[in-house]
């Protein structure tokens, strides 16, 4: 028997877990895909503070109005994890990730002619759909993660796509300082009530 550098012999569950793949070759592409995705609802789940505040600002709200966007972001995550939940039970994680990205650009999108409109319910009807469409991704993402290999490796895979979050997180903050924030048009709050 072999012993290792520290005069121990090696368990059995190390030696076959350093033998075991972290991942196979032709799962190398979806994972990266998925992985991107652990890194996009970072960015999401950033920006929804800086969006208070400057929704907050636009629109002159109370803090109730301007707490109900965090409901809306964090209220598809509880409306829809569930479901989710069924229908990847019902069909595949793939199906789900499909979903899951459908309503997450669906809800960018709409963001378009909410800005146009400047109705704040159209707004939080975005934000809905696109939170939703996070909740779906997430609810697939994890456990397709871990079924695209080993069971031995499942765990490292997990948190290797999962450290990619806040990376997102980190992006979201970034992009809200440099893209979001800077072009808030300055007036008071009593030129605003003006317009």
């Amino acid at each position: 028997m072999t012993t290792n550098p520290a005069g121990t012999a090696p368990s059995s569950e190390n030696s076959s877990a350093t033998r075991t793949p972290l991942l196979r070759r032709e799962y190398l592409l979806p994972f990266i895909l998925l992985t991107s995705c652990f890194a996009a609802w970072g960015v999401a789940n950033n920006m929804t503070d800086p969006l208070v505040r400057t929704f907050s600002r636009i629109f002159t709200m109370s803090t109730f109005q301007s707490s109900l966007v965090q409901f809306s972001f964090y209220g598809a995550y509880f409306c829809l994890a569930i479901p989710a939940a069924i229908l990847i039970k019902r069909y595949t994680y793939k199906t789900g990730v499909l979903v899951g990205l459908g309503l997450f650009i669906v809800g960018a999108l709409l963001f378009f002619p909410a800005s146009r409109l400047m109705e704040f319910n159209f707004f939080l009807m975005a934000i809905f759909i696109l939170a939703g469409g996070l909740s779906v991704l997430e609810t697939s993402c994890n456990p397709y993660i871990i079924a695209m290999g080993d069971e031995q490796t499942a765990t490292r895979r997990l948190n290797l796509a999962q450290a990619f979050n806040p990376v997102g997180a980190v992006l979201g903050t970034m992009l809200a300082g440099f893209l979001i924030l800077p072009k808030i048009n300055p007036l008071t709050d009593e030129e605003r009530a003006v317009l």
